[in-house]
């Protein structure tokens, strides 16, 4: 009770001070005046005015905190601006950097790869001029190897040749085969059927033979009567022919031999008879 009576006087109180000044009030047809305050320390009691000044301190001091706040909101503005500005310039400057940053790379890549290119490719060039002088030196090498191993095997061959005079002949006394397989034959081992140079050569030869056949290198397969050397394709220079020799009995008879028992040559076919064979080991007759 004693409060709602204080609250009274509080609210009486306010409304005399926010009227500082005194007013009548003429009221209309005959009626009275209202008197208002116009001295509110004199007219209101003391404790009226000790009872409003809270609230006229909380007011004061709700203005002073308005005014703090936005004094502090102002700078609080002004900061995030600066900082905005700030952040601006940095963008800016981190866009020019990263663009200045693109055209380097942009000019420099470019020369790199073109210098590795011609790294590159001198390289090559030196490799393959390498290679190639490698390739020439191997092959000089293989060259001489197959020379030298077609000498030893020239040798190796020539070790089943006897020299007779001043050539080397293989004389076959065991096998007896027809004519073209005594020149495969000789051919394997490294030379061909035989002719010969001269009488001294023949008489030489015939010396050393069996009473048995033996096929040579003389024929005339191509024309009949016109007798070459199948070593070297040239005309036969040396002949002994039997009495009434060459004869030609059939089609087949073209190929000579020496007949052992009189060491003298005949015409046979080079096909169907079997004989021994003598091989000379160059081409030169």
């Amino acid at each position: 009770m004693s409060t709602m009576l204080g609250s009274t006087k509080i609210i009486l109180c306010a409304f005399a001070l926010l009227y500082p000044y005194g007013s009548l009030i003429e009221a209309q047809n005959g009626r009275g005046y209202v008197c208002l305050l116009t001295d509110p320390a004199n007219q209101c009691s003391a404790y009226c005015v000790s009872a409003l000044q809270p609230v006229i301190d909380h007011l004061s001091q709700e203005q002073k905190d308005r005014g703090t706040c936005e004094v502090r909101l102002n700078e609080t503005v002004a900061k995030l601006d600066q900082i905005g500005d700030q952040l601006t310039a940095t963008q800016i400057q981190i866009e020019t950097q990263n663009a200045l940053l693109v055209s380097n790379l942009t000019k420099a890549i470019p020369q790199e790869l073109e210098q590795r290119l011609k790294s590159i490719e001198g390289n090559q060039s030196a490799l393959s001029s390498q290679l190639k002088d490698g390739q020439k030196s191997t092959a000089s090498q293989l060259t001489a190897i197959q020379k030298t191993l077609s000498e030893i095997e020239r040798k190796l061959v020539l070790q089943r040749y006897q020299q007779i005079g001043s050539r080397y002949f293989y004389i076959e006394h065991n096998l007896m085969v027809n004519w073209r397989t005594a020149e495969q034959m000789c051919i394997d081992l490294g030379g061909h059927l035989a002719a010969f140079q001269n009488e001294q050569e023949y008489n030489a030869i015939a010396g050393q033979l069996n009473k048995a056949n033996y096929w040579l290198g003389v024929n005339d397969l191509a024309k009949q009567g016109e007798f070459i050397s199948l070593a070297s394709g040239k005309r036969a220079t040396y002949f002994r022919w039997r009495k009434n020799e060459p004869k030609y009995n059939n089609p087949t008879q073209h190929c000579a031999y020496i007949f052992g028992h009189e060491n003298v040559m005949i015409v046979l076919s080079c096909t169907t008879d079997l004989m021994h064979f003598i091989c000379q080991s160059d081409s030169n007759v």
